[in-house]
């Protein structure tokens, strides 16, 4: 099984809480720029022709319960950044049928759960602390990391349980009810609203712009640090040091604090040098390829950092350690490849559906 092969990377601390169930299905992560093209090849469009033995293959696959295509917290973020209510349709379309609204775990969650597994490999000890949480989920309330779904509600708070009992069909006919109001309602987070929803939705502090925006203030994060770069020639020859320092400093130093704090010991036992930080990092196995789409970013000097940016390299960090298939851009494939990261990883990244296909073919 590959999950339990990768739990004995020696590389790699790999989360020992982090469940991965469906034992034997394989895990296949599209960006969204595969998903549109699916869309294009389901709904006919003039370019879809050439993605449609892909749908046929993608279809097949899903349905033979073999494979599982699960969405992250991105594609809904990036979901809600299309305009065109159709276009979100048309995809949100394909992305229900094939992922069955199953979701991988937010980004968050998974990298406190690599600090502690970091820990522990530190201090050759055990997380007893820590419950189990299942890396796959249903709907956008397990992308975001929150337990529990739709409810029935009342003034003195949860009333499921009364409800379900006075239903006046029986206990089975409330159940699918509550089944049928929870896929609607995440048929409608995914597809969004249509343009006649829009105004009144936003009289009630609706704002689709929120993820792009915090985003554009990390795009924004990095030009400044390309500035920096620029005027300070010296760290070229140490990007990745700087990369992984800022990553450290910016998104796991609470994780890394709370965790310390939990645990009773001290900060200095973790990180006392430039090697142990490289050292710590480099056994995250979302944070060895978040830091390595980082650095080759800024290796590129002409490159103008953009929302799409952080949205890719926050998607790929979670889904190329945890899934057994990426499809990205061409770029991030070579680069990813070029450090070797999807081997150590035991994960298939490719950069075009054609390559998803044919390794479907070949399973």
């Amino acid at each position: 099984m590959a999950a339990m092969a990768r739990r004995q990377a020696p590389a790699y601390a790999w989360p020992g809480h982090l469940v991965r169930g469906h034992t034997g299905q394989r895990l296949v992560y599209l960006d969204l720029n595969h998903w549109i093209n699916l869309a294009k090849a389901a709904t006919g469009h003039r370019t879809g022709g050439p993605h449609q033995s892909a749908l046929t293959a993608v279809q097949d696959a899903a349905s033979s319960g073999q494979y599982l295509f699960p969405l992250s917290l991105t594609h809904y973020m990036e979901m809600a950044g299309i305009q065109d209510p159709r276009q979100r349709a048309d995809v949100a379309n394909v992305m229900e049928e094939v992922s069955g609204f199953t979701t991988l775990l937010s980004r968050t969650h998974i990298m406190r759960l690599e600090v502690e597994a970091a820990l522990d490999r530190a201090f050759d000890t055990e997380s007893p602390h820590l419950a189990d949480i299942h890396l796959l989920g249903h709907g956008i309330g397990h992308a975001m990391g929150k337990r529990g779904g739709l409810t029935i509600r009342s003034a003195s708070g949860d009333a499921t349980d009364e409800a379900r009992a006075a239903c006046p069909d029986g206990p089975a006919a409330f159940d699918l009810m509550l089944a049928n109001a929870r896929e609607q309602l995440e048929r409608a987070v995914l597809r969004g609203p249509t343009d006649a929803e829009v105004p009144d939705l936003k009289a009630n502090g609706w704002d689709p712009t929120v993820a792009k925006r915090i985003a554009e203030n990390r795009a924004e994060s990095e030009r400044q640090l390309a500035i920096r770069l620029d005027n300070d020639p010296q760290y070229w020859n140490r990007l990745r040091d700087v990369v992984q320092a800022r990553y450290m400093s910016l998104e796991v130093i609470d994780m890394l604090t709370q965790a310390l704090i939990d645990r009773d010991r001290d900060f200095a036992e973790v990180i006392t040098d430039r090697e142990s930080i490289r050292a710590f990092a480099d056994c995250m196995p979302s944070a060895a390829v978040h830091t390595t789409l980082t650095e080759a970013a800024h290796r590129n000097r002409e490159k103008s950092w953009q929302p799409n940016d952080i949205f890719d390299i926050d998607a790929l960090s979670l889904a190329v350690p945890y899934c057994d298939m990426v499809v990205t851009e061409r770029y991030a494939s070579h680069v990813l490849q070029a450090a070797h990261l999807p081997r150590g990883m035991e994960t298939e990244v490719v950069p075009k559906l054609k390559n998803l296909a044919e390794w479907l073919d070949r399973q």
